[in-house]
């Protein structure tokens, strides 16, 4: 009877153990690779700062990137470098309510550190440009990284957060490696997401965005395909700033061109030559000031008007749009980026234009013809779309042409660009609308705090950069990335870990 007594008291033990034993090692946790206090998912800006920040307030930190070492940094090093001295009252006024006086303040004063603190490790900044441009912005920013020896680990992409899903409380990140096997990182104290914007996400883009797909170019990397703002949805985070206002625009690109070479090639008038060039729909007819300019403009882009009809292009009126232009301006100089300093064309090398614009038209980026007739088949046997009518092309080239004339144009082009349209040869080439980046995507709190619909942090999940920019118009650019990146870096790496 002692041995029976005893023998259930064990079983008792043990059956009392099972349901700890469950819970310290719930089904949905992994058995993990690597740990560390802080772990941060992108390594441009704002990663960087985020580690950075972790470090000094003693964690330890672990970025995973999923680029290559040669093309990490996002948007930055893709970027012209520029750097705005913004004020706190800009930055609160374009935050739309994201920010309170204070906070914009905080942010403020962040950026203005930050800046320092680069330049007294490498950074020059010129007319208020980074030397080197963006590559050189961001290659002073991996030295000092390096430097604090901080552990980047490449071609490591997050692919989805560990957390717990009754609580969301995060745990880590599972990443994929660059032979397929999975790595899951354990982060003891939270994770920073840092991976950038959707702009290379055609599905998002679509989805947040346009009514029905348009064909766009993308000047920027092609990294920012959304993985941080997936993740966190998945996790139960709420949207916030989705709207085309969070949409950077960067003027237009070579349709064959950019299909060619797998990034945006830009369309540019010459620096000083004659600007004799229009701007055309499907049907043949203008429908903006060619001159506007576009680059980080939050107005209603003529290009997208849209009818909410279904023909070919779903209801985008202006869409395909063309560029038609004269002898001239073939002559003046080049019409695409050449010794360029911006975009990932120019800054990577993947192509730059010649200076007579001849290796392009021989290679069918756009098409020559003597007459109008002539270059409207071209171009629809180039394009793949229907032929523009020949008799309202010249009708509109005729209209342009009188309001040169008059020094008066029907779109309000300034006059210093009224340069009449001549008799051929003609030049032609589809040009698509082309984006950069974008900077909406995740609801933040003061600290970078991820947060759920009801307002409510994730726990143990933060974000920074462009996968969610507390500001909503003015774009916080290279050194808002650095200030959110280490606000968040720092408020995370000040938990108690797990």
């Amino acid at each position: 009877m002692k041995k029976l007594t005893a023998l259930l008291a064990v079983l008792m033990l043990v059956m009392s153990m099972v349901p700890v034993l469950a819970e310290e090692n719930p089904s949905w946790m992994p058995a993990w690779d690597r740990e560390a206090d802080v772990v941060v998912v992108g390594f441009g800006p704002a990663g960087a700062m985020a580690a950075k920040a972790a470090v000094e307030n003693g964690s330890t930190t672990l970025i995973v990137e999923k680029a290559t070492k040669e093309l990490a940094g996002g948007s930055a090093p893709t970027s012209m470098g520029f750097i705005k001295p913004y004020s706190k009252e800009e930055i609160f006024d374009s935050a739309k309510g994201r920010l309170t006086q204070e906070n914009a303040e905080r942010l403020y004063n962040k950026e203005n550190e930050l800046l320092e603190w680069m330049t007294q490790n490498g950074l020059t900044i010129t007319n208020s440009t980074s030397a080197g441009y963006g590559m050189g912005f961001y290659q002073v920013v991996v030295q000092n990284i390096e430097a604090m020896g901080i552990e980047v680990l490449y071609e490591t992409p997050a692919v989805k957060l560990v957390f717990d899903p009754e609580t969301r409380e995060v745990f880590g990140v599972q990443c994929r490696q660059a032979d397929g096997s999975d790595l899951y990182v354990r982060a003891n104290k939270g994770v920073v997401l840092a991976t950038g914007g959707y702009a290379a996400n055609k599905n998002l883009m679509t989805r947040f965005h346009f009514a029905d797909m348009i064909d766009y170019a993308l000047a920027g990397a092609a990294t920012q395909t959304g993985d941080g703002l997936l993740m966190a949805l998945d996790a139960g985070a709420a949207l916030d700033g989705v709207s085309d206002q969070q949409i950077e625009w960067y003027g237009y690109s070579y349709k064959a061109a950019t299909d060619e070479m797998g990034t945006a090639i830009l369309h540019m008038g010459p620096d000083l030559g004659p600007d004799s060039r229009i701007f055309v729909n499907g049907k043949g007819e203008r429908f903006m000031d060619e001159e506007m300019y576009i680059v980080h403009s939050k107005c209603q882009m003529p290009f997208l008007a849209y009818d909410g009809t279904f023909p070919n292009y779903g209801g985008y009126m202006n869409l395909p749009m063309y560029v038609i232009f004269d002898q001239s301006m073939f002559e003046a100089g080049p019409i695409g980026p050449r010794d360029y300093w911006c975009g990932f064309a120019s800054m990577y090398n993947v192509y730059n234009w010649s200076e007579d614009n001849q290796a392009e038209l021989e290679r069918g980026w756009f098409v020559k013809a003597d007459t109008i007739e002539e270059l409207v088949e071209k171009l629809a046997a180039q394009s793949g779309n229907e032929a523009i009518p020949a008799e309202t092309l010249k009708q509109t080239i005729e209209a342009y042409n009188a309001g040169c004339a008059e020094q008066k144009d029907a779109f309000g082009r300034s006059e210093f660009y009224l340069d009449a349209i001549g008799e051929g040869p003609y030049y032609a080439a589809q040009i698509l609308p082309t984006v950069v980046y974008t900077i909406g995507g995740l609801q933040g709190g003061e600290n970078g705090e991820t947060l759920d619909w009801n307002g409510n942090p994730i726990p143990r999940l933060y974000h920074a950069g462009d996968v969610g920019q507390p500001t909503k118009i003015l774009i916080q650019a290279l050194q808002g990335a650095l200030a959110t990146g280490y606000i968040a870096g720092e408020a995370c790496s000040q938990l108690a870990a797990h």
